[in-house]
C-alpha cells in the first residue's frame, strides 16, 4: 500500500503508524467527506487527517484501559522510557517507574 505524503507526515506528528492511517483514509475513499459526516465544519483534508488521528489516539487509549492492557502497556513503555541502568538515571530511580505509573494511572500495583 502506498502511503500518501500528507498521511505520512500527519501520522508521524501524532505518533501513529502511517499504515494504519492510510488504511483508514483509503477505506473511507474521501477522508474529508467522511469526517464532514460527523463534523460538517471540517474544511480541509489536513483537518480531516488530524481529526482522524485524534480519534485514533483516543480509541487506542480507551482500548488499552477498557480491555485491561494498561499494565502491559505501562511495562512495555517503561522499558523504553525509563530503562534500568540508563546513563541519565544515576540514582537508579527508573526501577520504580513502572510500578509508580501503574499505581498512579490505574490505581493498581
Amino acid at each position: 500500500m502506498m502511503i500518501d505524503a500528507d498521511v505520512q507526515i500527519t501520522a508521524k506528528r501524532w505518533g501513529l503508524d502511517a499504515r494504519l492511517l492510510q488504511a483508514v483514509v483509503t477505506s473511507e475513499g474521501d477522508i474529508l467527506r467522511a469526517v464532514q459526516c460527523s463534523l460538517p465544519n471540517t474544511r480541509t483534508r489536513q483537518d480531516a487527517l488530524d481529526i482522524t488521528c485524534r480519534s485514533c489516539v483516543h480509541a487506542l487509549r480507551d482500548f488499552v484501559v477498557s480491555y485491561g492492557f494498561g499494565p502491559t502497556f505501562i511495562e512495555f513503555w517503561g522499558h523504553r522510557w525509563a530503562p534500568d541502568g540508563a546513563a541519565n538515571d544515576p540514582h537508579g530511580l527508573n526501577k520504580n517507574w513502572i510500578l509508580n505509573v501503574s499505581q498512579l494511572w490505574l490505581g493498581k500495583s
